[in-house]
């Protein structure tokens, strides 16, 4: 019994670990054009650099704007991110664990929108951000990524509150403290695993967005990381193939660094809940 949970358990971490493998190809080959001469790169796109140089990323920044893009893509990721957590875990705070009318019509309202795709609601969306003569600003760009994001991430927090024994809260009334104070001193402290797991998931989702930015950013100087790419790739006749993939490795490499650093959390987020003692 015992070898064939062993068979078993070595079997799936060989496909684990296919899969794993073919899954980071594509930007492990970014990673390593990156750091080739342009004639290495047309000479062949499969074979290793012959030193690691880091011209294209220097030709990126200072040639391809992309320290402009970089950071117009952290303020608005940063934004976004303040804009997520607070009123989603709101929401998911009177949806869990607060008392009101029309509960269940609200939240299933809400999850609506995980059912509509986003190509639908573009125009609309263009539209009203243009009535509101609110184009290029910080507003144009993080609400809707907030509307995108909150059906999922409601899912996710709500859950998490439900898991939280109602017996805390009551005793914190009993003490004295208001529904402000329940959320800021004991829920939010003990919600930080799934704070964290939104974090990374709200991040990623607006440091990655292209088709949105794309639409409602006219003026070039507000480009977004993904958009400003995209013209990086127009201008491969002027700069070359491997300032792009330069560009294409610091967009990766930065929420593949956040993922680890958080990944203990993000973990304690998933399982919470999994196991009642």
């Amino acid at each position: 019994m015992k070898r064939r949970i062993k068979i078993g358990q070595s079997i799936v971490f060989l496909l684990v670990a296919m899969y794993s493998v073919i899954s980071l190809n594509p930007l492990i080959w970014a990673i390593l054009q990156s750091f080739k001469t342009e004639g290495e790169f047309l000479n062949s796109i499969w074979s290793l650099p012959s030193s690691l140089s880091f011209s294209n990323y220097e030709t990126a920044f200072q040639k391809g704007n992309l320290s402009e893009y970089f950071w117009n893509t952290v303020r608005n990721t940063a934004a976004t991110l303040v804009v997520d957590l607070v009123f989603i875990t709101l929401a998911g705070f009177a949806f869990a664990k607060m008392r009101m009318k029309f509960k269940k019509g609200l939240y299933g309202l809400i999850l609506i929108n995980l059912l509509i795709p986003t190509p639908i609601i573009l125009l609309p969306m263009y539209l009203l951000v243009l009535d509101l003569n609110i184009q290029n600003t910080l507003a144009a760009i993080v609400f809707p990524y907030y509307q995108g994001f909150a059906p999922l991430g409601l899912i996710l927090i709500t859950n998490y509150f439900r898991n939280i024994p109602d017996e805390v809260i009551e005793s914190a009334r009993i003490d004295g403290c208001n529904t402000a104070q329940i959320l800021i001193k004991m829920i939010v402290p003990l919600a930080m695993p799934i704070l964290s797991t939104l974090m990374v998931l709200g991040g990623m989702s607006a440091w990655n967005e292209f088709m949105w930015a794309l639409i409602s950013i006219s003026d070039s100087s507000q480009y977004t990381l993904s958009v400003g790419i995209s013209t990086l790739n127009d201008k491969t006749s002027i700069l070359g193939y491997t300032p792009v993939f330069a560009a294409l490795s610091v967009s990766a490499i930065v929420f593949i660094i956040i993922y680890l650093l958080a990944q203990r959390a993000f973990v304690q987020s998933i399982t919470a809940g999994a196991v009642k003692g």
